[in-house]
Protein backbone atom coordinates (compact mmCIF):
# COMPACT_ATOMS: atom_id res chain seq x y z
CA UNK A 1 0.00 0.00 0.00
CA UNK A 2 0.69 3.61 -0.78
CA UNK A 3 2.39 5.37 2.34
CA UNK A 4 -0.32 8.02 3.90
CA UNK A 5 -0.02 11.42 2.70
CA UNK A 6 1.16 13.67 4.62
CA UNK A 7 -0.54 16.41 6.77
CA UNK A 8 0.77 19.34 5.06
CA UNK A 9 3.18 20.50 2.99
CA UNK A 10 5.70 23.74 3.71
CA UNK A 11 4.09 27.02 2.08
CA UNK A 12 4.54 27.69 -1.23
CA UNK A 13 3.49 30.92 -2.45
CA UNK A 14 0.19 30.89 -4.53
CA UNK A 15 -0.70 27.43 -3.50
CA UNK A 16 -3.63 26.52 -0.86
CA UNK A 17 -2.32 24.95 2.29
CA UNK A 18 -4.16 21.99 3.81
CA UNK A 19 -4.42 21.52 7.87
CA UNK A 20 -2.28 24.56 9.33
CA UNK A 21 1.42 23.61 8.97
CA UNK A 22 3.75 24.52 11.61
CA UNK A 23 5.84 27.32 11.77
CA UNK A 24 8.45 27.26 9.13
CA UNK A 25 11.90 26.74 10.96
CA UNK A 26 14.60 29.18 9.15
CA UNK A 27 18.16 26.97 9.14
CA UNK A 28 17.59 23.07 10.51
CA UNK A 29 18.76 21.83 13.11
CA UNK A 30 23.00 20.80 13.08
CA UNK A 31 21.78 17.29 13.72
CA UNK A 32 19.19 15.67 11.56
CA UNK A 33 17.16 12.38 11.56
CA UNK A 34 15.12 10.85 8.51
CA UNK A 35 12.15 12.19 10.60
CA UNK A 36 13.43 15.92 11.19
CA UNK A 37 13.64 16.32 7.17
CA UNK A 38 12.08 19.66 6.15
CA UNK A 39 11.89 21.75 3.02
CA UNK A 40 13.64 25.36 3.50
CA UNK A 41 13.23 28.30 1.15
CA UNK A 42 15.94 28.80 -0.94
CA UNK A 43 17.89 32.15 0.13
CA UNK A 44 20.33 32.40 -2.59
CA UNK A 45 22.90 29.64 -1.17
CA UNK A 46 22.16 26.01 -0.70
CA UNK A 47 21.28 25.22 3.20
CA UNK A 48 22.95 22.90 5.34
CA UNK A 49 22.21 19.20 4.94
CA UNK A 50 20.60 19.35 1.59
CA UNK A 51 19.74 16.33 0.38
CA UNK A 52 22.16 15.37 -2.65
CA UNK A 53 19.40 13.08 -5.34
CA UNK A 54 22.17 13.04 -8.29
CA UNK A 55 24.17 14.22 -10.77
CA UNK A 56 25.13 16.08 -13.62
CA UNK A 57 27.16 14.41 -16.32
CA UNK A 58 30.39 16.51 -14.56
CA UNK A 59 29.78 14.25 -11.34
CA UNK A 60 28.53 18.42 -10.36
CA UNK A 61 25.44 17.10 -7.47
CA UNK A 62 21.78 18.16 -7.77
CA UNK A 63 19.96 18.75 -4.75
CA UNK A 64 16.32 17.31 -4.38
CA UNK A 65 14.38 20.85 -4.55
CA UNK A 66 10.57 21.63 -5.41
CA UNK A 67 8.29 24.57 -6.49
CA UNK A 68 4.85 25.46 -7.17
CA UNK A 69 3.79 25.69 -10.65
CA UNK A 70 0.09 25.35 -11.95
CA UNK A 71 -1.76 24.79 -8.78
CA UNK A 72 0.62 22.02 -8.09
CA UNK A 73 3.86 21.63 -6.26
CA UNK A 74 6.88 19.85 -8.30
CA UNK A 75 9.97 17.93 -7.66
CA UNK A 76 12.74 18.64 -9.07
CA UNK A 77 17.14 19.12 -8.67
CA UNK A 78 18.74 22.67 -7.69
CA UNK A 79 20.38 23.70 -11.02
CA UNK A 80 22.53 27.22 -11.03
CA UNK A 81 20.37 28.19 -7.96
CA UNK A 82 16.68 27.61 -9.62
CA UNK A 83 14.84 24.52 -9.91
CA UNK A 84 14.40 22.62 -12.59
CA UNK A 85 11.26 20.27 -13.11
CA UNK A 86 9.65 18.23 -15.63
CA UNK A 87 5.99 19.26 -16.52
CA UNK A 88 3.39 19.49 -19.32
CA UNK A 89 6.51 17.63 -21.93
CA UNK A 90 8.87 20.95 -20.85
CA UNK A 91 11.62 21.75 -18.47
CA UNK A 92 10.36 24.25 -15.88
CA UNK A 93 12.66 26.46 -14.51
CA UNK A 94 11.75 27.93 -11.24
CA UNK A 95 13.53 31.32 -9.28
CA UNK A 96 11.12 30.75 -6.22
CA UNK A 97 11.67 26.96 -4.55
CA UNK A 98 11.87 25.23 -1.60
CA UNK A 99 15.57 22.60 -1.02
CA UNK A 100 15.17 19.34 0.91
CA UNK A 101 17.20 19.27 4.38
CA UNK A 102 17.51 15.94 6.32
CA UNK A 103 19.46 13.05 6.78
CA UNK A 104 17.73 11.25 3.96
CA UNK A 105 20.00 9.25 1.95
CA UNK A 106 18.70 6.11 1.21
CA UNK A 107 16.80 5.14 -1.74
CA UNK A 108 14.91 2.00 -3.32
CA UNK A 109 13.76 -0.05 -6.28
CA UNK A 110 9.98 -0.18 -6.23
CA UNK A 111 9.95 -4.02 -5.42
CA UNK A 112 7.99 -5.71 -8.84
CA UNK A 113 4.11 -4.47 -8.71
CA UNK A 114 4.40 -1.85 -6.82
CA UNK A 115 4.75 1.54 -7.34
CA UNK A 116 5.64 3.85 -4.16
CA UNK A 117 7.77 1.90 -1.64
CA UNK A 118 6.96 1.81 2.28
CA UNK A 119 8.24 5.33 3.89
CA UNK A 120 8.46 7.00 0.43
CA UNK A 121 9.41 10.74 0.96
CA UNK A 122 6.13 12.79 -0.53
CA UNK A 123 7.63 16.13 -2.20
CA UNK A 124 4.44 17.42 -3.62
CA UNK A 125 1.15 17.00 -5.21
CA UNK A 126 -0.58 17.61 -8.69
CA UNK A 127 -3.37 20.08 -8.45
CA UNK A 128 -6.01 17.16 -8.31
CA UNK A 129 -4.56 16.69 -4.71
CA UNK A 130 -2.15 13.71 -5.94
CA UNK A 131 0.48 12.89 -3.72
CA UNK A 132 4.03 13.00 -5.80
CA UNK A 133 7.11 11.23 -4.73
CA UNK A 134 10.45 12.22 -4.71
CA UNK A 135 11.77 9.77 -7.45
CA UNK A 136 15.62 9.82 -9.30
CA UNK A 137 16.78 7.43 -12.76
CA UNK A 138 19.60 7.19 -14.76
CA UNK A 139 19.72 9.61 -17.97
CA UNK A 140 22.28 10.04 -20.64
CA UNK A 141 24.80 9.97 -18.11
CA UNK A 142 23.19 11.60 -15.05
CA UNK A 143 21.16 10.88 -12.24
CA UNK A 144 17.82 13.17 -12.89
CA UNK A 145 15.70 14.13 -9.74
CA UNK A 146 12.06 13.97 -10.57
CA UNK A 147 7.87 13.08 -9.04
CA UNK A 148 6.70 9.58 -9.39
CA UNK A 149 3.75 9.47 -11.55
CA UNK A 150 1.86 6.28 -12.00
CA UNK A 151 5.21 4.03 -12.49
CA UNK A 152 7.40 6.74 -13.72
CA UNK A 153 9.95 8.72 -12.68
CA UNK A 154 9.42 12.49 -14.57
CA UNK A 155 12.39 14.64 -14.61
CA UNK A 156 13.84 16.71 -17.05
CA UNK A 157 16.57 17.29 -18.95
CA UNK A 158 17.75 19.67 -22.14
CA UNK A 159 14.85 22.00 -21.94
CA UNK A 160 12.17 18.67 -21.80
CA UNK A 161 10.54 16.34 -19.79
CA UNK A 162 11.81 12.90 -19.78
CA UNK A 163 9.90 10.16 -17.77
CA UNK A 164 12.51 7.20 -16.68
CA UNK A 165 10.50 3.60 -16.21
CA UNK A 166 13.54 2.68 -14.10
CA UNK A 167 14.02 4.70 -10.76
CA UNK A 168 14.80 4.75 -7.26
CA UNK A 169 12.35 6.35 -4.62
CA UNK A 170 13.79 8.61 -1.48
CA UNK A 171 12.49 6.86 1.38
CA UNK A 172 12.96 7.74 5.44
Amino acid sequence: PAPAAPEYYAPLPGVPQGPAAPEAQPQPPAVMSPADATWVAFGGRLPDGAVVGGFERNGSPLYVCRAAHEGGVHVGQLVANRCNFGYGGAEIVASRFEVLVGALDRWVTPARGTRVPDGAVAGGREANGTVLYVCRGDYQGSRRVGKLVGTRCNSSYGGEEITMSTYEVLVR
